[in-house]
């Protein structure tokens, strides 16, 4: 028996909004953003996917795509430290850059390989027992 046409909650996820999930996925945006876009959870598309084969196909194409979007070397902030540990850029900015991190990390370390600032241990009082029962309790607590 089919449910009569217009009851209950009208689909959120539609063809619609497949169609632009994976057109923003392809663009590079990541998969929470890209639901957050849409207002759906980012649940929403996984469970799709693992229910209909060809949905998961297109969005294991379209998370490939924009990776390589993501990646792409005009989208990468060059002359960032980040871009080259994270991303393995050598262009002669973002060396210049980690060289400086580099430096500058280097020059705060010996700066604190000076006097020993470590913190003093200083012994805790032990306490005197006023009673038999606390003499009891301290001792055991000593040993």
């Amino acid at each position: 028996m089919t449910p009569a046409p217009g009851r209950g909650r009208p689909p959120v996820f539609d063809q619609d909004a497949q169609a632009e999930f994976l057109r923003l996925l392809t663009d590079g945006t990541r998969v929470g953003e890209a639901a957050d876009k849409l207002g759906v959870s980012r649940r929403t598309p996984t469970q799709l996917a693992s229910r209909d084969r060809q949905f998961a196909q297109q969005l294991a194409d379209a998370k490939a795509r924009g990776r390589e979007a993501r990646f792409a070397p005009d989208r990468l902030k060059h002359g960032d430290v980040a871009t080259y540990n994270n991303h393995k850029c050598r262009c002669p900015r973002c060396r210049s850059a980690a060289t400086a991190a580099r430096t500058k990390h280097r020059a705060e370390t010996a700066q604190h390989d000076g006097p020993d600032r470590t913190a003093q241990v200083r012994p805790l009082p032990i306490p005197q027992p006023h009673t038999a029962t606390t003499k009891f309790a301290v001792l055991a607590d000593v040993s």
